[in-house]
């Protein structure tokens, strides 16, 4: 926050979170990863995603800045965002907005901001995304280093995951709060006048697209900026054609049909592998000396509701949710690596472990019906509850 609403935002310290009864950010949560990082990414092929935005992508490159606040933790909540495009001489403010949305903890207020940030970027077709927030535990938990274990928050984790997936290529990372001053003052503006704020293109009440309030004063357009003459200039993005083209179709684009309801159950499986070296203590045979294996992971889930699309669960989030838990003991050395260090890395450890971190990652409604691991194509053991 700025100077001014210092007071205002109390407990909200992102650097050494506190909220032990509500949210989780304790550094002990770190259970899924080793290695501290500030920074989560993500660089997959344009070709293995769906495009990003409704319509076509408009933006190949953009940051998104969000920043939320509670008066009271919880109490009285604001969220904040701006996404920003790279003009060369210039960064070009392109959307941004801030909404009030009631009683809420800091680290709800937090998600909710880079929900509805992610939202927009996604709307205006973003295609590459740098996501930077000032709260580390964000960003930690984004990055799987610390788990998500407070059932009020891992809902929007799993949205705001589900959301950056849909990016053809997306970074997240940790910066300063004075890096981020244009969000926290937009959350805090909200908070002050118990509504809407900015030029958003998705409406955070409705959800309805193209919303722009253009009601605050001191706001340029979204799609101005000012140089350090302080001259207001105006964005190549907001004037093209297709981005025109885009806000008509937008406008005109009906709602999907009621998602399709069923009795029966849908079920899902992915497979991946990763190969890594162990020794198994106490083992009465050559196993008990260091070897290697190429392990094949099988994760199956199920649910019963179909979303507007028509799909249970998207192969691609359960393959990124598996592949995230996977790249923790990629060549390595198993019995060097939390949990194996206490444990033998057999097949049933092994299936067990993954299926509790995979199982922490699922959104409500979809449930992990087994872990399997094959040692060999001939030898399969499977984990379930």
């Amino acid at each position: 926050m700025t100077d001014r609403d210092t007071a205002d935002k109390t407990a909200k310290d992102k650097d050494a979170p506190n909220e032990a009864a509500t949210d989780t950010a304790a550094p002990d949560e770190a259970e899924l990863g080793e290695t501290a990082t500030d920074e989560h990414a993500s660089d997959t092929p344009a070709a293995d995603k769906t495009e990003s935005g409704p319509g076509r992508a408009l933006i190949p490159q953009a940051q998104l800045n969000a920043d939320g606040g509670s008066r009271g933790n919880p109490g009285d909540s604001g969220i904040g965002f701006t996404i920003t495009v790279d003009e060369g001489s210039r960064t070009a403010i392109v959307c941004r907005g801030g909404a009030y949305i009631g009683q809420a903890t800091n680290n709800v207020a937090e998600y909710r901001a880079l929900i509805w940030g992610l939202q927009n970027a996604c709307a205006l077709g973003v295609v590459r995304l740098d996501v930077c927030l000032d709260s580390e535990l964000l960003v930690k938990q984004l990055s799987g280093e610390y788990r998500v274990k407070n059932e009020g928050i891992r809902p929007l984790y799993n949205e705001a995951l589900h959301l950056l997936e849909g990016f053809a290529a997306h970074t997240v990372k940790h910066i300063p709060r004075e890096l981020n001053s244009e969000a926290d003052r937009l959350a805090n503006k909200a908070m002050d006048t118990q509504g809407m704020v900015g030029d958003y293109v998705v409406n955070y009440e409705t959800g309805d697209l193209f919303s722009a309030s253009g009601n605050e004063p001191g706001l340029t357009s979204p799609c101005q900026s000012v140089d350090d003459k302080g001259t207001v200039l105006v964005s190549s993005h907001c004037h093209s054609e297709p981005f025109a083209e885009a806000q008509g179709k937008l406008r005109e684009e009906s709602f999907p049909s009621p998602k399709p309801r069923s009795s029966g159950v849908y079920k899902l499986t992915v497979k991946d592998h990763f190969d890594a070296a162990h020794a198994l203590v106490g083992y009465p045979g050559e196993c008990k000396d260091l070897h290697g294996h190429t392990w094949d992971i099988e994760a199956t889930i199920q649910g019963t509701e179909l979303d507007e699309v028509g799909i249970v669960y998207d192969f691609k989030n359960l393959k990124a949710d598996l592949s995230r838990i996977l790249s923790r003991y990629d060549h390595v050395y198993l019995n060097e690596v939390s949990p194996f260090n206490s444990m033998n890395a057999t097949a049933e450890n092994l299936a067990r472990v993954i299926y509790e971190q995979l199982e922490d990652l699922l959104p409500s409604g979809i449930d992990l019906v087994e872990v399997a691991v094959w040692e060999s194509p001939i030898a399969r053991l499977s984990y379930s509850k």
